[in-house]
């Protein structure tokens, strides 16, 4: 019985991160407190053995530890090439003031990009420290605090499927967007808009938003109630709609939030340092959503924890 090796992991992945680099190769890293840190993208977002599973006492092994980073290999290898060809597609190059439901430029795109696409942007939601703290959430309500390796086994445990069965249960059917943003840089952080959660049962109504680059995001959603064509369109969005996507960030982010060169001015939200949600009709997201064409009114959200 072999003990596993300490590994270092991505919550973060650096063929994701590397795109968010300035000009002198750094990227920033903002807390809530307003305290910033420049550094190489590829030392943001790392969590030590933060895939792995361990059922022993602290310092022992047993026959049941594993390793599970390989199941995010796939996503990992294919993301890069998946944000290159969303950087190439056909969009408005700079925002207009048309009505935004008239903005939604519909493309024929093939299966196998919307699944390498879906896989990737699964594989941020899974593994953002948003997912793990709702991996152990209910343990925690019940029990209360847990010592930190079984805390860390229970999260490894619930996060490991889940997502290979969300990529299963999502496949390419939903409604896709492309979102550019010219104006203003979009930013991440270890909490963002989605209700993947560990462990997965069945979904209702799964929904991502995730920047990819500073300049692009990615949308998808299964509503309630869809036409099914067209799938997949681009929407270039003015930099009060980035505004609104970049407070989305810091209102599910909790303990830090990336960016590129434009430093984000931290909401209320952001500086409780709490995962936070919206919920209902205070969900500014949820009209994006409502106008992409063919989403029939009213699909209702509740990305709640």
């Amino acid at each position: 019985m072999a003990n596993l090796k300490s590994a270092r992991h991505h919550w973060w992945p650096e063929g994701v991160s590397a795109f968010w680099k300035n000009v002198d190769g750094i990227a920033h890293r903002m807390l809530p407190d307003g305290t910033v840190k420049g550094m190489p993208p590829k030392n943001l977002g790392v969590i030590g053995n933060g895939h792995q599973i361990r059922l022993g006492r602290p310092g022992e092994a047993t026959p049941w530890d594993q390793d599970f980073e390989n199941v995010f290999q796939d996503a990992d290898d294919n993301l890069p090439a998946v944000i290159q060809w969303l950087q190439t597609l056909e969009r408005d190059e700079t925002s207009t003031s048309r009505p935004l439901d008239t903005r939604f430029r519909p493309l024929e795109v093939s299966d196998g990009n919307l699944a390498m696409l879906t896989e990737g942007i699964i594989s941020l939601a899974v593994r953002s420290p948003m997912n793990r703290e709702r991996a152990v959430g209910a343990a925690e309500r019940h029990r209360g605090p847990l010592p930190e390796a079984e805390r860390n086994a229970l999260i490894g445990l619930n996060m490991r499927d889940t997502h290979r069965d969300a990529v299963r249960q999502i496949g390419v059917r939903g409604k896709y967007v492309a979102i550019y943003s010219p104006e203003k840089e979009l930013i991440f952080g270890d909490g963002f808009y989605h209700n993947i959660r560990s462990p997965l049962n069945s979904l209702h109504s799964p929904t991502i938003l995730a920047p990819l680059t500073p300049a692009v995001a990615a949308l998808f959603v299964r509503p309630t109630s869809y036409t099914t064509l067209p799938r997949f369109f681009t929407l270039t969005v003015n930099g009060d709609e980035t505004r609104k996507l970049n407070d989305a960030i810091q209102v599910y982010a909790r303990k830090q939030i990336f960016y590129k060169s434009e430093k984000p001015e931290i909401i209320a939200a952001f500086s409780q340092e709490k995962h936070l949600v919206y919920s209902g009709v205070t969900n500014p997201l949820e009209d994006l959503i409502q106008h992409i064409p063919g989403v029939h009114p009213r699909r209702r959200l509740f990305l709640g924890v």
